[in-house]
């Protein structure tokens, strides 16, 4: 998906530049229905939006006004990309800003970017630097099975200026942007990553409630369709999968209703929105695993959609924001065994 075309790049940005600003529960319903189309499309609509919309909160006033001048198309931001995990190194530079150099990987969407956000090391503390991607190399190392059209390529910078209006630190308070702005990272990206894996994991149960009917394996004794046994699995599967949405809904709604009014949002609720978006991810696979085992022969061709759901819904496990270290958190906290 090329995400200077989406409808969708505003979702999270400010609404003093322009943005929707939308809450958590409509960016989940957005990125669910985008994934369900298409895993890449959608992984790349939330993820570059997301680190749009970061840069756009908490830019300096100057860094905010050249990005936003570079702005094409009739759209109010540019395309980002980027990743926010600390692989670069920032040194003061004698002129003021800093000398960037480093690499990082996964930079979903870097095709379609403009701008891309990186994680540095300073010796005052993180800080994130928000550069033009044609200052920036692209390695393409995006070979892959699953999501592969997200074209996440690691990208590097070998001692690139970057001005102190384009230099931001995530700890600060965003100087713009509402109540979504003042969430902690783990909750802003919660419904981006749950969006996802359920919008993958519904694909799946469309494409096989399709291909069953009348579909007859050989030495079946009925179509797969009239099979209790593969009617049974096909329930349990829709019942699962909206009970782990039920769950992301519900702590969608618990951060977003704690932010409302204006009580801190704890390390718990954090904790338990992550074990939620892991569970997600794991039905999502389950769910995906069951459709593409009776789809038959014609799924090991990588372009069935059964084929690319699969992939895709293993894809999105691998991302840090969904550990199974999470349920061992959530367990401890009950058991009294962890602060």
């Amino acid at each position: 998906m090329s995400t200077s075309d989406s409808s969708l790049l505003t979702m999270k940005l400010p609404k003093e530049l322009g943005g929707l600003e939308a809450g958590l529960r409509s960016q989940f319903l957005a990125t669910e229905a985008a994934s369900r189309k298409d895993g890449s499309a959608g992984w790349n609509e939330t993820f570059c939006t997301t680190s749009a919309a970061i840069a756009a909160a908490r830019l300096p006033e100057e860094g905010l006004a050249e990005v936003a001048a570079s702005a094409s198309g009739g759209v109010v931001w540019p395309p980002f990309a980027g990743t926010f995990v600390m692989s670069g190194r920032a040194v003061p530079a004698s002129n003021g800003g800093a000398v960037v150099t480093g690499r990082w990987g996964f930079a979903s969407g870097i095709a379609d970017a403009a701008w891309v956000v990186a994680g540095c090391a300073t010796d005052s503390g993180p800080r994130w630097a928000v550069i033009p991607v044609e200052q920036v190399t692209v390695h393409e190392t995006w070979q892959v099975s699953g999501l592969e059209d997200t074209q996440s390529h690691d990208y590097s910078v070998d001692e690139v200026f970057v001005p102190h209006s384009r230099l931001f630190d995530l700890s600060m308070p965003a100087p713009r942007g509402g109540i979504l702005h003042g969430l902690p990272m783990y909750a802003l990206i919660t419904p981006d990553h749950c969006g996802v894996s359920l919008g993958i994991a519904r694909r799946a149960l469309d494409e096989i409630a399709i291909a069953a009917a009348g579909k007859d394996r050989l030495h079946s004794t009925a179509p797969l369709d009239e099979r209790p046994a593969f009617q049974r699995d096909l329930g349990q599967a829709d019942t699962k999968l909206r009970a782990a949405r039920a769950l992301v809904l519900e702590v969608l709604d618990e951060f977003w209703a704690t932010a409302v009014a204006g009580e801190p949002v704890t390390d718990f609720l954090v904790q338990r929105a992550r074990a939620a978006a892991t569970h997600a991810a794991d039905i999502a696979v389950e769910v995906a695993s069951l459709a593409y085992r009776r789809g038959g022969g014609s799924v090991l061709y990588q372009d069935h959609p059964l084929n690319q759901c699969f992939r895709d819904a293993h894809a999105a496990t691998q991302h840090v924001h969904v550990i199974d270290e999470m349920y061992e958190v959530v367990g401890a906290v009950l058991v009294g065994d962890a602060p």
